[in-house]
């Protein structure tokens, strides 16, 4: 059975969704007739949003199950009036590559299809990659915003210290170089991961207690 992100749980902001929805049927509209929909999985700080409706984001981090000419970059960015009213723009990020993230070998596999009319497209099926993988993938590069991202999906229990360990074991077997870093990086997730399910815990039972 197909995992899901079902339209009612997506975080993500109604209007920025449209905004995806437009950049994915632009895509398709450059693309011949298939005899199957080619497959986009969502990662970055889309993913974040659309899994937590933390960070809203201006770009668009995807990869596909098949090698494809994107249109040109300037046709790939929409506008879209913000939660504030206040005009906003997203782009497809055409530099994004799961090359130099710390991927696991069967993160396409594991992705949730994403659902909503706005995304349905006869040439391209969205998917989000699952919350361990898209918290994985924050690990190599490792700034700020990629620790505020990891403790945002601990806080939703969408990840937890044990299977980010796991699964990065697992993910690293398939890297070559010097792991010196990825490792200590691996460890402060872990620990944020930890601290953030755990601060999300007691507000939950605080809440519980004053009612």
């Amino acid at each position: 059975m197909n995992k899901c992100l079902e339209s009612a749980v997506n975080r993500g902001d109604p209007e920025l969704r449209q905004a995806v929805g437009e950049i994915i049927h632009r895509i398709s509209s450059a693309l011949p007739d298939l005899k199957e929909p080619i497959r986009m999985y969502l990662a970055g700080g889309m993913a974040v949003n659309f899994y937590t409706g933390y960070r809203p984001t201006v770009d668009i981090d995807a990869s596909f199950s098949h090698r494809l000419l994107l249109p040109k970059a300037e046709n790939l960015v929409v506008s879209y009036e913000g939660p504030d009213g206040k005009p906003k723009v997203v782009y497809f990020d055409m530099n994004y590559s799961t090359s130099f993230a710390l991927m696991h070998p069967d993160f396409e596999k594991d992705a949730y299809r994403v659902e909503g009319k706005e995304f349905q497209d006869p040439k391209i099926e969205l998917h989000i990659i699952a919350p361990v993988d898209l918290a994985l993938s924050k690990i190599a590069r490792f700034e700020e915003n990629d620790k505020e991202d990891i403790a945002a999906l601990a806080r939703h229990s969408l990840i937890d210290p044990t299977s980010l360990e796991d699964r990065a074991a697992i993910a690293m077997d398939y890297y070559i170089g010097d792991q010196s870093t990825l490792r200590l990086n691996l460890k402060e997730a872990v620990d944020i991961a930890r601290t953030a399910k755990m601060k999300s815990n007691e507000s939950v039972k605080t809440i519980r207690h004053e009612r």
